[in-house]
């Protein structure tokens, strides 16, 4: 415990007040949906197992661009599906495995990122397979994972020949479809993703597609971005008043390149920038966003999108010469 309290105590300002802002969760509507998806899959797997069907796992398949939000939002959903206390009929559990996978995994490195996800304590380098994926098969069933989010799931197909991918998306399918011990998987990526999968005609069959857009120039998210500035600038104690306006916010919007996840970064950011340089200061200002884009990308005064009249002009998401 105290090795614990060492580490908490020698925390830098700049740790303490990011930990505080992270740890707040906002749920976009989007986030409903998600949790909609899951529950239909979930039932038509549950319901096949009650009367007594044949039963295959079901599963969806999640895309959007980098720093949309998925992964955070898939967490938080399986997270809180863990939490229930609602008994699964069948004896099922509520036990949920997830792998990130890395830009050179093949089939049987998925199988082996699995093993390793549920620590299998033996080496794998020098096996089969189809030996890999009899054990993986094998701990996932003897360790009742129901769900497998394979998350970062392109990897899977990249730089692979045709034959490869084949290969790879009867796989997909096929763990769908084990006797012994089907599983419902929630495969996660970029847009790409989506293209693969649909080479499978019997794999789409078995998953529903949930997509997150890029962020929109609309009024509904004006209204979002409204939302999640008051909300984490409440956790800090700032005043956002001065900013909260949709110049600002289609600023903020460009600078994150439309992704959710970027944009709440940048947000974070800020404040937290504001607490540990500015303890004394109430209010939260533009140019504390045009600090966080600076350090993000080395764009110049002439060169930030929240300091000029035409952020537009300006190409983010791209690093300049600082």
């Amino acid at each position: 415990m105290s090795d614990i309290n060492n580490a908490t105590s020698n925390l830098t300002p700049s740790v303490e007040v990011l930990a505080k802002l992270k740890s707040r969760y906002y749920e976009f509507p989007r986030r409903e949906e998600l949790s909609k998806a899951f529950d239909r899959v979930l039932d038509q797997f549950l319901s096949a197992h009650l009367a007594d069907q044949h039963i295959e796992g079901r599963g969806l398949i999640v895309t959007g661009g980098t720093r949309t939000g998925k992964s955070h939002d898939i967490k938080d959903l399986l997270r809180s599906f863990a939490a229930s206390d609602e008994p699964l009929p069948g004896g099922f559990q509520r036990n949920y495995l997830r792998v990130s996978l890395r830009s050179t995994v093949n089939w049987k490195g998925l199988g082996v990122a699995i093993l390793e996800a549920v620590n299998y304590p033996f080496k794998l380098d020098h096996r089969s397979t189809a030996t890999i994926w009899s054990r993986a098969d094998s701990q996932l069933m003897r360790e009742k994972y129901l769900i497998v989010n394979i998350d970062e799931a392109q990897h899977l197909f990249s730089d692979k020949r045709p034959a490869e991918i084949e290969v790879i998306l009867n796989g997909l399918k096929d763990v769908m479809k084990r006797p012994g011990w089907p599983i419902l998987p929630i495969y996660s990526g970029v847009p790409e993703l989506l293209d693969y999968a649909n080479a499978n005609e019997q794999l789409t069959s078995l998953l529903e597609p949930v997509t997150y857009h890029d962020i929109a120039y609309d009024a509904a998210s004006l209204k979002e971005v409204d939302s999640i500035l008051v909300m984490f600038s409440d956790v800090v104690g700032l005043d956002p008043t001065e900013i909260r306006n949709s110049d600002i916010y289609n600023r903020l919007i460009h600078a994150s390149a439309r992704r959710w996840g970027r944009l709440i970064e940048l947000i974070i950011n800020a404040l937290a920038n504001v607490c540990v340089d500015h303890p004394d200061r109430k209010a939260l200002l533009i140019t504390d966003f045009a600090k966080v884009f600076r350090s993000w990308t080395g764009a110049s005064n002439a060169a930030n999108v929240f300091l000029i009249e035409n952020p537009y002009r300006i190409e983010t998401g791209i690093l300049y010469k600082a």
